[in-house]
């Protein structure tokens, strides 16, 4: 699974599968990485991104005032009003990625950031599986273009290492997994929560540079 089109559908599968059947209760949970929005809300966005795609409302793509105004024209829709509106634009939204280039992935990242944005909420795993090997693997890439000129730096998660200068020494992050490693590089932790984590040398230097989107932006 290379293309864009191929990661986003595989993740759309997973979100579908992940809400549909949740009760009322838990489709108003609030979610943490996205202050101020529900399951429900995360949902909203997600389906009126995939419309502006295939509409072409790019205009301010990313931007918090684009992703409000998804979520606030679908308020008062139920998760299988938002999910019949997806299995409809999901495909068309797909089918025009790869003409996107660059910003057809940016879409990728944001849905699966925003998978485990539910299933953090939710208290469920972090996603696992081919898409989100690949939206790792690319952010840490985008973080290694930004620390030109700092020490060098790896990443260890599990078993897996990443490393992003081949100087030594080198500082290390470590955590315990792929999926919460993905959870910092994609500004789903704060810079404290981040210097708080298992390091071997100085976080300082680094720590501007670790977060690379934020929710809603």
């Amino acid at each position: 699974m290379s293309g864009a089109a191929e990661n986003y559908a595989s993740v759309r599968a997973r979100v579908t599968e992940l809400v549909r059947p949740l009760s009322a209760g838990q489709v108003q949970t609030a979610v943490p990485a996205c202050p101020g929005w529900t399951v429900r809300d995360v949902l909203a966005h997600l389906t009126g991104l995939a419309a502006d795609v295939v509409t072409g409302r790019l205009d301010g793509a990313g931007s918090p005032g684009w992703t409000a105004r998804q979520v606030e024209e679908r308020q008062g829709r139920s998760v299988e009003e938002l999910l019949a509106e997806w299995d409809e634009v999901g495909p068309q939204a797909e089918a025009a990625l790869p003409s996107l280039g660059g910003v057809g992935w940016r879409f990728v990242y944001d849905i699966t950031l925003h998978d485990d944005d539910l299933r953090e909420a939710l208290g469920l795993p972090l996603g696992e599986g081919g898409t989100h090997a690949v939206v790792l693997d690319g952010l840490v890439k985008r973080v290694g273009a930004q620390l030109q000129g700092l020490p060098p730096l790896r990443f260890r998660a599990g078993e897996q290492t990443w490393v992003l200068c081949e100087a030594e020494p080198a500082t290390e992050l470590r955590v315990d997994t792929a999926g919460e490693l993905s959870r910092v590089l994609g500004g789903r932790r704060s810079e404290e929560q981040i210097r708080a984590l298992d390091w071997s040398g100085d976080p300082e230097p680094f720590l501007p540079h670790l977060s690379l989107f934020r929710p809603g932006e």
